[in-house]
């Protein structure tokens, strides 16, 4: 009697795995779909952490946090912003206990040791240059992803986009001796104003190598060249360029920008920008956050950022 063998021929072998390929080439899009799914919901909560942070704050102290503060000779940790201010009211009472005990004249002169140290909650996960240091000084510290709103500017034929101005119109600026602001200068509504967003970090940097000052969420060092806070004069990830004192990189994707000091450009500001597909994510006045896309009309945008120009938003 003759034996039959059992086997796969080597035309069944190559039909099975070409429908392995298949299965495999039509699944990944959707595990990836999942995964930035799962990133953008963490990058929510992240938000709603420092809405929820801010409010606690203007609830323990009756006034907000400034967005960085003016420097005068002979203080210590100048350059000083709305970060290090929140950070007892986000679950970082012990880290700020450390920093307030220092000395250090500067905050960009502090040590890799303490302002080096990353706060997971000022991080997006779809961002995957975090954590990273950089934005500030001798690059020391670190640079997370969230910034509170410098406003969108408050002229009415030319928009000025520099959120280092005294007054931009949005809820955070400078210190200004003698004048707190509370919530109660959110005239157009806390529901209607922005509080902030998100931006995209240029890269990691080593922290031995000075680099960049003034990109977005910069926090030790380079709030007075527009780190702390992003303007809404533009819609997310526009193709406008940030514009800073020093860039990491001009050319990184998506996120444009000019080196203001060396090309003897004036005004300093970024825009909201993130990896999330099709826009950020945001947070408002009211501690709510939602999804806001890149198509979202320009002027619209522009008035949700600014607290008191009066102006109706519509649908956003």
């Amino acid at each position: 009697m003759r034996h039959r063998f059992r086997g796969f021929t080597l035309v069944e072998l190559l039909v099975v795995i070409a429908i392995i390929g298949i299965l495999v080439s039509l699944l990944l899009p959707a595990i990836q779909a999942a995964r930035e799914a799962a990133r953008r919901s963490q990058c929510v909560n992240n938000l709603k952490q420092l809405g929820l942070g801010t409010h606690n704050y203007h609830d323990t102290h009756k006034v907000l946090f400034y967005g960085w503060k003016v420097e005068a000779t002979g203080q210590r940790h100048r350059r000083d912003c709305w970060y290090h201010r929140i950070l007892p009211f986000v679950e970082q009472a012990a880290y700020w206990d450390e920093y307030e005990a220092d000395n250090t004249e500067y905050v960009h002169q502090i040590g890799v040791a303490l302002a080096g140290r990353p706060v997971p909650m000022f991080m997006c996960p779809s961002d995957p240059s975090g954590p990273a240091v950089g934005g500030g000084g001798s690059n020391n510290g670190f640079q997370g992803n969230y910034a509170v709103c410098g406003g969108g500017g408050t002229g009415t034929t030319t928009i000025n986009m520099n959120t280092v101005a005294t007054e931009n119109g949005g809820m955070f600026g400078t210190s200004i001796p003698g004048i707190p602001r509370t919530l109660a200068a959110c005239l157009d509504g806390t529901a209607n104003t922005l509080l902030g967003s998100e931006g995209i970090i240029r890269g990691k940097t080593d922290p031995m190598t000075p680099a960049a000052w003034g990109e977005l969420g910069g926090y030790w060092g380079g709030a007075p060249h527009g780190s702390f806070a992003f303007s809404s004069a533009e819609p997310p990830n526009t193709t406008v360029p940030d514009r800073v004192y020093q860039c990491k990189s001009t050319t990184w994707p998506n996120a444009p920008c000019e080196n203001g000091n060396a090309g003897g450009l004036s005004g300093r500001w970024c825009f909201a920008r993130s990896y999330h597909p099709g826009g950020v994510n945001a947070v408002l006045c009211d501690g709510a956050v939602r999804f806001v896309t890149n198509s979202v009309d320009r002027t619209v945008f522009r008035n949700a950022g600014n607290r008191e120009d009066g102006n109706v938003l519509g649908d956003w």
